[in-house]
């Protein structure tokens, strides 16, 4: 009954939070990136939950689980150098006076401002909407294994409970997904740390999970393969000093330079807004991994193989069940419904945003439509993405801290060049960022079907060569692609460039619908 009512309590503020934040979405830029205008608490609030999905707090304690400490360096180690490092992006994507309101819209302006139809922007919107489609599927099936434990629905029908969450929390665009995660941080915060002193208190104490993780032999599965001893406390595991490496380069460059987190960093109303709203989830993250990281290891002790038919992913809901008191099994639960929820709605806006805005409307740069039109189409985009998605897991993957990994990887081996040089290199060029997403992106795959150690090294290696080969052959970029990133005060000649790539005709606030209807 307690798991029923927390989660009654959640379901009716993340209600009230999205009806409130409708009324906040007016214009386009409301809608992707709540005006530029969002504050330092609502900034943390939402970068921390944006960054706690089901593959933190349930894949990392699964991989905790069955691998042991290796997966802190793998994971954890991966994702917290990569925020780390993400004011390096944030200080300069933020610092135009006009920033843009899409990743791909920053490809755009960057390297093709002249261009009224932009191919490069095109295929960042395509690549964006494959992996965050899978991003979304990842939470709908940890959110399916949470839900069923809470309500005993069968997985396969309680996946579509996540509908709900998903219509409420992204009805009202960017305000409303901002909102809802800031609640979603404060539940999980809570839950984790109720959830990670419960197994402390159940296992008698950190020394007695180590002392068992150093011993132990249990297989993940009953039935399964003995494992070594000793692995569980080994800093490679059994995955290997190059396969780990290639988790922790994967999770670290490719976070770096994920769309999500570039956008994320556009809605700060000031580049001091941005850099500080990291630095405080790196604090609050700090207080959500280390429970995590308790649990994952002391659910060994506890549990030491899960049933035959169980993924490790279901570890979390399982020891929870078992050794928590109601009220305290009820937060942590919900708080994992919570991190499913909050890093769903922000990848399900990107999802629509890429198909909608980035590749549809620019390719018919001549379809005007009202910013009111163009979000009632973006709703109607989110919520056919979701249920595709909803769909799409009823058979679940067997991974999920995994999924992400592969998904950062390829982002990284894509993405680099044009964020990190596109920010810092003025010579950083249209043919240059052709080249390198291209070669990254198919390089990426190659290595990957070729099980190659390390896929992201090897993509980005090539992407980097091939920047070389072509830039110093090619034109320079026009100086209105980069300047607002290297100046503060830009000449007329790129503030008019950014108006025309922004308004281009496409998208009409309410004044200029007026005057065409006076005109006409």
């Amino acid at each position: 009954m307690a798991y029923l009512i927390v989660l009654g309590f959640y379901i009716a503020f993340v209600i009230w939070a999205s009806l409130k934040s409708l009324k906040q979405a007016e214009s386009m830029s409301d809608f992707t990136t709540g005006g530029h205008r969002m504050g330092l608490l609502l900034g943390i609030g939402t970068t921390t939950a944006t960054w706690v999905s089901v593959a933190s707090v349930m894949g990392v304690p699964g991989y905790l689980y069955s691998n042991g400490v290796s997966a802190i360096i793998g994971w954890v180690a991966g994702w917290f150098l990569a925020t780390a490092l993400i004011p390096v992006v944030a200080y300069k994507i933020r610092r135009p006076a006009t920033p843009a309101r899409t990743f791909p819209e920053y490809i755009h302006l960057r390297f093709e401002p002249f261009r009224k139809v932009s191919h490069l922007r095109t295929i960042v919107g395509a690549i964006m909407f494959i992996g965050y489609f899978l991003f979304v599927h990842l939470q709908v099936v940890g959110f399916g294994i949470v839900f069923s434990t809470i309500t005993g629905i069968d997985y396969k029908f309680a996946i579509f409970a996540f509908l709900i969450f998903l219509i409420f929390t992204s009805i009202g665009g960017f305000w409303s997904v901002a909102a809802t995660d800031t609640l979603n941080t404060v539940l999980i915060v809570i839950g984790v740390i109720l959830g990670g002193a419960s197994v402390l208190i159940a296992t008698g104490g950190w020394e007695s999970i180590v002392n068992t993780i150093s011993e132990t032999t249990s297989p993940t599965n009953v039935g399964g393969e003995e494992i070594p001893q000793g692995s569980m406390i080994s800093p490679v595991g059994t995955f290997g000093l190059g396969a780990l490496f290639a988790i922790f380069m994967s999770n670290a460059i490719g976070s770096i330079v994920s769309p999500h987190w570039v956008t994320r960093m556009l809605a700060p109303k000031n580049v001091k807004v941005a850099v500080l709203q990291i630095m405080g989830s790196i604090i609050v993250l700090t207080a959500i991994f280390i429970p995590l990281i308790i649990m994952g290891l002391g659910a060994k002790e506890l549990i030491p193989s899960l049933p035959a038919d169980k993924s490790t992913d279901y570890i979390i809901p399982v020891i929870v069940q078992e050794y928590t008191p109601p009220l305290v099994g009820a937060f942590t639960l919900v708080a994992l419904c919570a991190a499913a929820v909050s890093s769903a709605n922000s990848m399900l806006l990107h999802c629509a945003t890429s198909i909608y805005y980035d590749i549809y409307l620019n390719i018919l740069s001549k379809k005007k439509i009202t910013e009111k039109k163009f979000n009632i189409n973006l709703r109607i985009g989110m919520f056919a993405i979701a249920v595709v998605a909803v769909v799409s897991a009823i058979q679940p993957p067997w991974f999920l801290a995994m999924g992400y990994t592969y998904v950062y990887g390829g982002f990284g081996a894509v993405f680099f060049a044009v964020v990190i040089l596109g920010l810092y290199w003025k010579r950083m060029n249209r043919a240059g960022a052709y080249v390198s997403m291209l070669v990254g992106f198919f390089a990426y795959i190659i290595a990957q079907v070729a099980s190659a150690t390390n896929p992201l090294l090897i993509a980005l290696g090539a992407s980097l060569a091939g920047v070389l080969l072509v830039v110093f052959f090619t034109k320079r970029p026009p100086v209105e692609g980069y300047e607002p990133y290297f100046k503060a005060e830009i000449s007329p000649s790129t503030q008019q460039t950014i108006f025309n790539v922004q308004k281009s005709e496409t998208i009409l606030d309410d004044k200029e619908t007026e005057v065409i209807k006076k005109d006409v």
